[in-house]
């Protein structure tokens, strides 16, 4: 054997057999091709797996498994069943040819059984019964598997190719026969930026819901779930200034409260230092909060966006996962989506990568160090705490803003002075507002953090969503 030829094992037939489907798809693989990959003769194969085909599925399968998230049996079952979806889909994006094989195997390895035990250990943990355990895994299975079939499925990769299939399809006949469906394609399915992978989180947020009502009454969770109060917090005193903040298409806008004023200041400028410059220049502000992921990961999904999303059942879709920071250095979409899946195995979603040069402002801004407590909030949350769990009807609607008015009201923040204005609209001042009143109860020490105990990644700043 040449001397820069690594030694067979076990491990490297199994990494090349993986490497092989992945490349050319599971009709390809033999254990003729695999030994012409490696170099070897076919029956030198069988020294390491002695079971011949069936039993390398086995083990590819079994490093899949591998891949995937354990769940953990001292954190929030939801938190970590999402988790495990995600990095599951993750995995199986890579491995296409795995999706039908996961759970066909009669002698399953040692990473599958693993997988499996910690699964139904964590919902044993979480206070489900052994019989619920049993229903929720095959419903969460259901989900992660059926989707990844119908996602690999898909006649297209991008919005363009399935633009040029929309074509073919959605003529005249179609188009009057048919007038839901054409509204749907040209509206939404074929618009820039969709991709149908954006559909799994959200529809993951519905099944998860549905697995929580087989909770066992009778056996409380090993941990509680961190849950907004079941009453609406009593209104918020302003003791000292501090600073809300969202982006709006002008740059920034702030709410700014100071004690004794009647209401909201709205203050507006071009870049977040320009912004709180300006109103430090007037008044020494406490905390600054702030509407944009801070704390950018490495290589993991925020655990401060999974836990915010759980804060939103029934509108988890407005929090968006936050790309890892190589990521955000593309200068594309196309060149960021690549980054990502190869660092935490997620694709970049429209919303995520439309807010980059904002991203990008607001860490440039906090790695500076700027002398005042800066902290992550998402309005979405914090109104869903100041109604004490109600959801609220969209912000771009009037419904929704008179909504949000009565709850700020109620917060004990007064209508602001302004609601619109050139380069900011109502919804931006309305989450500006709902920031600053996050601010306030950090002064106060009412505010809690998603998670509790924020991560802290490579840029060393403290990553959590403040409420």
């Amino acid at each position: 054997m040449p001397a820069d030829r690594p030694a067979l094992s076990r491990e490297r037939v199994v990494d090349e057999a993986v490497a092989l489907a992945d490349e050319q798809g599971l009709p390809a693989l033999s254990m003729r091709a695999l030994a012409g990959r490696l170099t070897v003769e076919a029956m030198s194969l069988y020294h390491h797996v002695p079971g011949g085909k069936d039993a390398l599925l086995d083990a590819m399968v079994d490093a899949v498994f591998a891949e995937m998230h354990l769940p953990t049996t001292d954190g929030d079952w939801r938190a970590q069943l999402r988790l495990r979806s995600v990095s599951g889909r993750a995995a199986l994006r890579r491995h296409r040819w795995a999706v039908g094989l996961m759970d066909s195997s009669r002698t399953p390895g040692p990473a599958t059984i693993a997988h499996h035990d910690a699964v139904i250990g964590c919902m044993l943990a979480g206070g489900f019964s052994l019989s619920a355990s049993g229903t929720a895994f095959a419903l969460v299975d259901a989900h992660l598997y059926g989707f990844l079939l119908q996602e690999n499925a898909l006649p297209f990769e991008t919005v363009d190719e399935l633009a040029a299939i929309g074509t073919e399809i959605l003529v005249p006949e179609v188009r009057a026969a048919f007038p839901h469906f054409t509204r749907f394609a040209e509206t939404h399915a074929m618009r820039p930026g969709y991709s149908f992978g954006y559909e799994f989180e959200p529809s993951l947020d519905l099944v998860l819901d549905a697995v929580e009502r087989l909770l066992d009454p009778g056996r409380p969770p090993a941990q509680p779930h961190v849950a907004p109060p079941v009453v609406a917090p009593p209104p918020v005193e302003v003791v000292v200034p501090v600073l809300g903040v969202d982006g709006c298409p002008g740059g920034w806008v702030g709410a700014l409260l100071v004690p004794g004023a009647p209401r909201p200041r709205v203050v507006v400028a071009p870049t977040i230092a320009e912004l709180v410059e300006t109103v430090r220049s007037e008044v020494e502000i406490a905390v600054v909060g702030i509407d944009i992921p801070i704390g950018l990961p490495d290589s993991t999904i925020r655990r401060a966006d999974v836990l915010a999303r759980r804060e939103l059942r029934g509108g988890a879709s407005s929090v968006f996962t936050t790309l890892t920071r190589a990521a955000y250095l593309e200068a594309t979409r196309a060149e960021a989506d690549t980054v990502n899946r190869a660092l935490s195995g997620q694709g970049v979603g429209a919303q995520a990568f439309a807010l980059r040069a904002k991203i990008l402002e607001v860490d440039a801004w906090r790695r500076s160090r700027p002398t005042v407590e800066v902290v992550e909030v998402h309005p979405e949350v914090s109104f869903r705490a100041m109604t004490g769990g109600t959801a609220l009807p969209s912000k771009k609607t009037e419904e929704g803003q008179r909504a949000r008015l009565e709850a700020l009201g109620a917060a004990g923040i007064a209508q602001p002075s302004v609601l619109k204005g050139s380069g900011y609209a109502a919804d931006d001042v309305l989450d500006a507002c709902a920031v600053a009143w996050t601010a306030a109860r950090r002064v106060a020490g009412l505010s809690r953090s998603l998670p509790e105990e924020p991560e802290v990644f490579g840029d060393g700043i403290e990553a959590a969503i403040h409420v």
